[in-house]
């Protein structure tokens, strides 16, 4: 009777697991699929900005000019992970996505600055001896993206105007189609001057440039400041997006190996059980018997 206590409480503990999981499961797809719309429904922002760029570009090509190029450069780099685990193998690939870039890249960077999004991404890259000089804990929700962005756009204005930094390089997981997802990496910092020079080329849709009062250098800051910002909340969306396709995996893994056990557990309890019965008989006609001889 003991082992069959035991094995009972064993799948009791693995049917709770099991609602769990398949919560997690369910919270999982329908982040997947907010996160998805939201990618859409930011391309038509980012698509003003890109044309607020190109009226600028059409009056004024200074922002063509290369940046001047330093003996010593300076890099800085967000990795966007995840705040809580059970998310599979979504935090180890977005950091050794980054340390196989960086390993590999051509030109050689006097100092990098690491700042991560994340206590589990912070983790793996500590594992292999990599101290990031920053971390901000993911939003617990997407109703706190916003102050997680503001804090993240203080940081990028530090890197560029206190610390010197030439880049910015942000690495997070995109994705790609149902729950698949890949690593990566976008350049923040400075514009890329081949999506300027297309910009520049590109045909306006009217007939006329749109007026504008304040000073072309502040608007230029401005529209710099807004991509910065969509930028980084496309980066925390994807990102999230992603997370949630790799936690549905893992759950949809979960899930099957805890079925599995159920069914394990119960094949055991129900030998056990026909067991304990087949002894009950025995005993009962051992009995039976030895009242017959008396």
């Amino acid at each position: 009777m003991q082992m069959l206590e035991a094995i009972k409480r064993k799948i009791e503990s693995a049917q709770d697991l099991y609602s769990v999981v398949k919560t997690m499961k369910a919270l999982a797809a329908v982040n997947i699929h907010y996160h998805a719309r939201a990618v859409e429904a930011i391309t038509d922002y980012h698509q003003s900005i890109e044309m607020g760029f190109q009226a600028l570009l059409k009056e004024k090509s200074e922002i063509l000019k290369k940046p001047i190029s330093r003996n010593e450069r300076r890099m800085g780099v967000i990795i966007f992970g995840s705040q809580r685990g059970m998310a599979g193998k979504f935090n180890v690939m977005v950091a050794n996505s980054f340390m196989e870039w960086e390993k590999a890249k051509a030109f050689d960077y006097t100092q990098i600055k690491i700042a991560v999004i994340g206590e589990r991404a912070e983790e793996q890259l500590k594992e292999v001896d990599y101290q990031p000089a920053a971390r901000i804990d993911f939003p617990e929700s997407r109703y706190n993206l916003n102050s997680a962005i503001q804090e993240l756009l203080i940081l990028v204005e530090s890197w560029r105007f206190r610390e010197k930094i030439d880049d910015i390089y942000l690495f997070y997981n995109k994705l790609k189609r149902g729950v698949m997802f890949e690593p990566f990496q976008f350049h923040l910092f400075p514009l890329e001057q081949e999506w300027l020079r297309e910009l520049a080329s590109r045909k306006w849709p009217s007939r006329s440039l749109p007026l504008y009062t304040l000073p072309w250098d502040r608007l230029l800051y401005s529209f710099i400041h807004q991509f910065f910002y969509i930028s980084l909340y496309r980066a925390f969306i994807e990102s999230m997006a992603s997370e949630n396709a790799s936690r549905l995996t893992a759950m949809q893994k979960a899930e099957e190996n805890i079925e599995e056990r159920l069914d394990n557990l119960n094949s055991q309890f129900n030998r056990q059980r026909q067991n304990a019965i087949t002894e009950e008989l025995l005993d009962i006609i051992a009995g039976f018997e030895a009242l017959a001889k008396e």
